[in-house]
């Protein structure tokens, strides 16, 4: 069969009919293997070899993403319980701050009172006295009116000891 195709027949063979030189594709072929022969000796083995490498340093980067993304959740899990407690870590000291402020104002709130008690009490004594020494002016104002009113009455002037005596004598006689 190699020979239709090389043969040179009176028709000029298929090879001659198709247009194709026979020793041209030999010689191609022959260098095509040539060229396979010393692409897979020398060039694809280190080709390979570098795809291979490039092939396990990427599943390595993987393998690391997969970790580190492992480690990121893990650390989020981690950083999401320290801030929960630190909330309630901080409500905590929210609550007891408002506690402690509310029992300083109820302590605050009863000193005032207290205060406020003790400045009515000392404003009621003050006012005791006042009444008491107003009485007593009062109680002389109006011994001093008597003895006045007396005198006139009686057109004389009297001692102390008996204007004191007279007046005795009226505010005993009026109770």
């Amino acid at each position: 069969m190699i020979h239709l195709f090389l043969a040179d027949s009176g028709i000029g063979g298929l090879l001659t009919a198709l247009g194709i030189d026979g020793k041209a594709l030999a010689l191609n072929a022959a260098a095509f293997l040539v060229v396979v022969w010393v692409m897979g000796r020398f060039v694809y083995p280190p080709l390979m070899k570098a795809l291979d490498a490039k092939r396990d340093e990427l599943n390595a980067t993987a393998k690391a993403k997969q970790a580190a993304d492992q480690q990121l959740q893990e650390a989020e899990a981690t950083a999401a319980k320290i801030i929960a407690e630190a909330r309630t870590a901080a409500d905590a000291v929210v609550a007891e701050a408002r506690d402690e402020a509310d029992q300083r104002v109820k302590s605050a709130e009863q000193r005032a009172e207290k205060q406020a008690e003790r400045i009515v009490a000392e404003a009621r004594e003050q006012l005791a006295q006042d009444v008491a020494g107003a009485r007593r002016a009062l109680a002389a104002e109006t011994a001093r009116l008597v003895v006045s009113a007396t005198e006139t009455i009686l057109d004389e002037k009297l001692d102390d000891r008996r204007d004191s005596a007279l007046v005795t004598k009226a505010l005993e006689g009026k109770r």
